[in-house]
């Protein structure tokens, strides 16, 4: 895929299986067999390994490093977090033991900061909603989503297909019957039509091409969809969760990038979140 760094030479990335952290729809038209079709093995929120493993809490083998998805220098998304040696978009630490990463993913200690519960009210959607969570990994948003609207829809969306299995065994076992997983590509999250919204968490700043990938995303959404982006702040604190420095993007440096596809700024929180902003955009015109 083709680099496409509109704002900083730190977009370049991968986002999907391999670096989410923390970080899916009824009435879209898609019949059971296109969901069930859909739901085949679910990819990861990787992303959040890698954020652990800057901070030494990780420990990653050898043959993690051998993972390749063709996204420049860093590897995939994952659970909503990010890497240590962001072997991203073009090799990347695998994230296939699910069950290891939900003990980081779910910690009480990464709920307190990433504040899902939070995150998912200010968003004020309503009950028969239909969202695409970008990068699900372990489903701590996605199950969050999932019993939020009782009457919608969450595509669970990830590109390592353990973490994707993950999704759908963790949706069964906590019987809901809302949460479709979906295995995409680091190119193409492979969503279904009719979204509400599209969330995306920890995973921008490992995408390299945001303007295809976001174009994507952007044929999914209804005209009056939304896009939400939760990204680490470029200014955190040395040693706060998230990726190295020079690997974290401004929300201005977000927005920028995405403005040429015609998305325009409804509001940025750079305040609930300690390490984190949200920008939530909409279509312009």
């Amino acid at each position: 895929m083709a680099s496409d760094r509109r704002s900083s030479p730190s977009i370049s990335g991968g986002f999907f299986g391999v670096w989410l952290s923390a970080c899916s729809a009824v009435a879209c038209g898609q019949g059971a067999g296109d969901d069930a079709a859909r739901a085949a093995p679910v990819a990861s929120n990787a992303a959040a390994g890698h954020d652990a493993e800057h901070k030494g809490e990780v420990e990653v083998r050898p043959d993690e490093h051998a993972h390749k998805e063709g996204h420049g220098e860093h590897g995939r998304h994952g659970e909503h977090g990010e890497h240590g040696e962001h072997g991203g978009h073009g090799g990347h630490h695998r994230f296939d033991d699910p069950a290891r990463f939900a003990k980081m993913f779910d910690s009480e200690e990464r709920i307190a900061w990433q504040k899902p519960d939070a995150v998912i009210a200010g968003l004020g959607l309503a009950e028969d909603a239909v969202i695409a969570d970008i990068g699900a990994g372990t489903g701590t948003f996605a199950v969050r989503f999932a019993k939020a609207l009782p009457r919608g829809k969450v595509y669970a969306n990830d590109i390592e297909p353990a973490m994707v299995a993950h999704l759908g065994e963790r949706a069964a076992a906590e019987g809901l019957t809302n949460v479709v997983p979906v295995l995409g590509t680091a190119a193409d999250p492979k969503l279904p039509d009719g979204l509400d919204l599209a969330f995306v968490c920890d995973v921008f700043h490992h995408i390299e091409a945001p303007s295809s990938f976001f174009a994507h995303v952007l044929k999914s959404l209804k005209p009056e969809g939304r896009l939400v982006i939760v990204d680490f702040k470029k200014d955190a604190p040395e040693g706060s969760p998230g990726p190295p420095k020079a690997m974290r993007l401004r929300s201005e440096e977000v927005i920028a990038a995405l403005s040429p596809l015609g998305l325009v700024v409804e509001r940025v929180d750079e305040a609930m979140l300690e390490f984190q902003y949200l920008i939530v955009l909409r279509r312009g015109g």
